[in-house]
């Protein structure tokens, strides 16, 4: 009825029902994937309301209501035992970083490391100068050196030596952060307790 059509209504109903059918196994194809990764064991990353309510407070500007609420569903899901999956959408400036550095603070303080991937070096760069800075803030000075959140940029422009110690404080945990861009999946690339990855 699609290509030889008794009559217009017959098209139409046609057209419907294939786009149904294509739509449906679509769906059922994304909800069969979502029940085998959500059947695997999540880490579970939680802080007290306390601290990170303190954390959020040294930002340089105040969160709005949305960036508020984005980070506590965020927060939600990430104190669970499934793993976690969210789309976090808004216009360009509309904070969507300062949200991803309170998950990756979350779930560095929960333990865990986190990662930030990018398109682009250039977009790798910004994201690090951006969110090593908003880290900083939230965390603040009063660890000590050796205590301190550590952060590190990982791009195929990265120098071979800089790259093996990278990947080397990634492996032993040294390193809590990793922004980057595909040269954060390369072979080699091994974190010691990844809990968090971020693609933009």
């Amino acid at each position: 009825q699609l290509h030889f059509p008794d009559s217009e209504e017959a098209r139409r109903h046609a057209r419907q029902r294939i786009a149904f059918n294509e739509l449906i196994l679509l769906q059922l194809g994304m909800l069969r994937n979502r029940r085998a990764w959500q059947a695997q064991p999540g880490i579970m990353l939680e802080v007290q309301d306390e601290w990170l309510d303190g954390a959020l407070s040294t930002l340089p500007f105040a969160l709005t209501g949305a960036q508020r609420r984005a980070i506590q569903i965020i927060r939600e899901d990430m104190a669970r035992p499934i793993p976690m999956n969210r789309l976090l959408q808004g216009d360009v400036g509309a904070g969507k970083t300062a949200v991803a550095a309170a998950a990756l603070l979350i779930a560095v303080m929960s333990g865990a490391q986190g990662a930030i991937m990018a398109p682009t070096s250039i977009l790798a760069e910004q994201h690090y100068r951006g969110i090593s800075r908003l880290l900083a803030a939230m965390v603040g000075d009063t660890q000590g050196e050796e205590s301190r959140l550590k952060v590190a940029l990982l791009t195929g422009a990265t120098p071979t030596a800089e790259r093996a110690e990278i990947v080397a404080g990634l492996r032993e945990g040294r390193i809590h952060v990793a922004i980057g861009t595909h040269a954060l999946i390369q072979e080699g690339v091994e974190f010691e307790r990844l809990g968090l990855a971020v693609i933009d």
